[in-house]
């Protein structure tokens, strides 16, 4: 699967403002990674973005209008992952918000 390069370009473009300029970038599940040390916090997926959560915002999030779980293998969710849809990605505010979530979870 081909992931987005103009939104992998965003993500980078928004890493400085979200305190994390060094954040390193790798294939990851098809799509491109951007992780601190060894953990993954945002991936670009597709056309979309997974994004790592704590397990208390889990819940929350999928509440949200356009984020489902995300689940790999055999449909069965990674309880702490979810796939955000590009139309919630559209503006850079709401894109920082979530790189900003995904952060939190490893930090």
């Amino acid at each position: 699967m081909a992931y987005d390069t103009g939104l992998a370009a965003r993500v980078a473009d928004l890493l400085p403002s979200v305190g994390a300029s060094s954040a390193r970038q790798k294939n990851v599940f098809g799509g491109r990674g951007f992780l601190l040390g060894k953990s993954a916090f945002v991936i670009v997926w597709d056309e979309g973005l997974i994004v790592k959560l704590t397990k208390a915002e889990y819940p929350r999030a999928l509440a949200m209008r356009g984020v489902t779980p995300f689940a790999p293998v055999d449909d069965r969710p990674m309880t702490t992952w979810v796939v955000v849809a590009p139309d919630e990605l559209a503006d850079d505010p709401e894109l920082r918000e979530w790189l900003e979530r995904g952060l939190a979870a490893v930090r």
